[in-house]
């Protein structure tokens, strides 16, 4: 019986890891794609500069 419920432990631990691991992923992600977003352009913009 006591092995059953070490089992459970067991998978119940690599459950919650795995669900934080998925999270830590996407944040991630979602952090290099806002970085990408609010780069600013390396060109200046077309326009009059002091024409």
């Amino acid at each position: 019986m006591s092995e059953v419920a070490v089992n459970n432990k067991g998978s119940k631990f690599l459950k919650t890891l795995g669900i934080v691991a998925v999270i830590a992923a996407l944040i991630a992600v979602a952090r290099i794609v806002f970085r990408v977003f609010n780069e600013k352009k390396a060109e200046p913009d077309d326009g009059h500069h002091g024409i």
